[in-house]
């Protein structure tokens, strides 16, 4: 796989994280919140900005030696099966009986808890490509226990 492939697959898996974030806090009943940090595809790089400083991280700079190409393909299939259960249930949700909303929402833990260890380890597996640590929030503390 070529660098800037992989810059694209850990630009699009990151604006992933940030929507299942916001969706998980929503699913508790609250506002999501701007995190302090953020990530993104910007043309060839990946630009990471947390605490007024901004990291950017070209193509031509990933640790390719790092990148486990078998291992991203698989957390991603995994992710999009769970992603799109994830957000079938929480859709359901809303008109479901009361009987029926506690099986949807003891449904989505389990799909959540799923998704927040394949998100950490996809996360994992960016970091290490990229060579630097991204903001706090990708770990998803707020959402994942």
């Amino acid at each position: 796989m070529d660098p800037l492939s992989i810059i694209t697959m850990i630009g699009a898996g990151l604006k992933l994280i940030d929507e299942f974030r916001d969706l998980a806090i929503k699913f508790r009943g609250q506002q999501p919140t701007p995190p302090s940090g953020k990530a993104e595809k910007v043309g060839s790089a990946v630009e990471v900005s947390q605490g007024g400083t901004t990291q950017r991280i070209d193509a031509s700079q990933l640790h390719m030696d790092q990148w486990d190409e078998v291992r991203s393909k698989a957390l991603s299939d995994r992710i999009k099966t769970n992603w799109d259960i994830y957000n079938d249930l929480f859709s359901s949700e809303a008109g479901a009986s009361a009987q029926e909303g506690a099986r949807i929402r003891a449904d989505m833990h389990k799909v959540q808890e799923t998704l927040c260890h394949d998100f950490k380890e996809m996360v994992a597996l960016y970091q290490r490509a990229l060579g630097i640590s991204l903001p706090d929030h990708y770990q998803l503390y707020e959402v994942c226990q």
